[in-house]
């Protein structure tokens, strides 16, 4: 019949044994727990990244349309009864303000999902994410600036301006961009753009914005 102390040194081994293993079973379990966290999050964030750069994307060719000359699309036709009781220079005036307003529209609803996309990765990374885009906020704040210094001439009707006004031709050379894109502010909302971008890099898991 085994000793009685050896009995009792073999249960106390055996309770040692179950007690390290379930710490280990609880110290695994805490570290996949960790583990697994960190995962869901680092595919959040890559996923909110990934969205915030088509974002600035849509909204870099929202403000390069905002700034364009109109296309005669882009105009209404005036009914019989309007033609009547205005002139053509003042027909002329209206159909451009209505276009650009309605450019406005439209470029508000681009920024507004670029915002929107900015802040889901805010929320997961941190104010750091608007550091990164800070100029490109001001070139697009500066391409509505243009749009709304030109339709500030369209709608003062305290002066008679013409489609060939000094004034007039100024404000359409500081909104309009180059054929080539290569006016100083579309180059800036590039570059800048493409600065934030590069700000997104290591939540991209790229080292550079080619590839």
């Amino acid at each position: 019949m085994p000793d009685q102390a050896l009995m009792d040194w073999v249960s106390l081994i055996k309770d040692t044994l179950l007690g390290v293993a379930a710490l280990v079973t609880i110290f695994v379990g805490i570290y996949g727990l960790r583990a697994w966290k960190r995962d869901i999050v680092g595919k959040e964030v890559y996923a909110a990244a990934k969205v915030l750069v088509k974002e600035s994307h849509l909204v870099y060719e929202a403000a390069r349309k905002l700034r364009q000359p109109l296309w005669s699309y882009e105009k209404r036709q005036f009914t019989d009864e309007e033609t009547v009781h205005t002139t053509e220079n003042e027909r002329w005036r209206l159909l451009e303000a209505e276009a650009y307003k309605d450019k406005i529209e439209k470029f508000a609803r681009a920024l507004e999902r670029y915002e929107s996309a900015k802040l889901e990765l805010r929320v997961l990374v941190g104010s750091r994410v608007y550091e990164g885009f800070l100029p490109f906020g001001r070139f697009l704040s500066e391409s509505i600036e243009r749009v709304n210094a030109y339709l500030d001439l369209l709608q003062d009707h305290t002066q008679a301006h013409l489609p060939g006004s000094p004034e007039i031709i100024e404000a359409q050379q500081e909104l309009y961009p180059s054929d080539n894109l290569d006016d100083e502010l579309s180059q800036k909302l590039a570059e800048s753009r493409e600065e934030g971008e590069v700000s997104l890099l290591s939540h991209l898991h790229r080292k550079s914005i080619y590839g």
